[in-house]
């Protein structure tokens, strides 16, 4: 029985001699992994449309063990994101930390609406030819994003231990404790990390945005990188 799925191609794997192993983010099956049977071989014409940061329409036949593609159909290419080397870099790393969350076969369509929406925010943002930070502030936003639909959404209100409400003065961020701690409740956190005011300004933003309007952000190179720090920290949480 043949199945269509809108997917996502997130990566490709090489198996035996001519064939390779797809992972897509499908609208009607989350996280699926299909078979790409001869497609390595000089004369098939189905890799080109199987590469990678592809959004395409794909057919597959469904019997014992891992369904095999049967074909597929290009919906968008996205061709500004395959030729700028800083979005890549940002969208491969997205794309292994959705991997890595996401288990297989559960239907997410908020989730898959995410993804569409950052890769085609990704693509505008490639377009007008901008900045690295501003390519790294959305791809940070999404991860945000993505890691509070999945469940793991973290305290950035108030302080997580005591619950009142957080100052402009020295805050920190702890995985462990699932948000941001006050000064004075940070005494005792061993492992924690200082997190700036426009950092937590920037994370409330992203959580209640949509993708699309967070092109319009820009940060300077502390913001960013203390973003991207925070972040670190709570994928290594997350992901252990």
């Amino acid at each position: 029985m043949d199945f269509k799925y809108n997917g996502i191609i997130l990566s490709k794997k090489d198996v035996s001699e001519a064939d390779r192993i797809y992972t897509i983010f499908t609208l009607e099956a989350g996280k699926i992994r299909v078979l790409g049977k001869g497609v390595r071989r000089p004369n098939a014409k189905l890799a080109g449309h199987l590469e990678p940061l592809t959004y395409a329409e794909i057919f597959v036949a469904k019997g014992k063990g891992m369904g095999k593609i049967t074909s597929s159909i290009v919906i968008d290419n996205l061709p500004g994101l395959k030729a700028d080397l800083d979005s890549l870099s940002n969208i491969f790393y997205s794309f292994g930390i959705l991997e890595k969350i996401i288990s297989e076969q559960e239907e997410d369509r908020a989730v898959f609406c995410l993804l569409l929406e950052y890769l085609q925010s990704a693509e505008k943002i490639s377009a007008q030819a901008a900045d690295k930070y501003k390519k790294d502030i959305l791809m940070i936003g999404f991860l945000f994003k993505l890691l509070a639909e999945a469940g793991y959404r973290f305290e950035v209100e108030k302080c997580v231990l005591c619950g009142k409400k957080l100052k402009p003065e020295k805050n920190y961020f702890s995985a462990a404790q699932g948000g941001i701690l006050c000064v004075n409740c940070a005494e005792g956190e061993r492992r924690k990390i200082v997190i700036e005011n426009e950092s937590i300004k920037f994370i409330r933003i992203f959580l209640k945005n949509k993708i699309e309007n967070l092109v319009k952000l820009s940060a300077d190179r502390k913001n960013t990188r203390n973003l991207q720090a925070v972040m670190k920290e709570f994928l290594d949480w997350v992901v252990k």
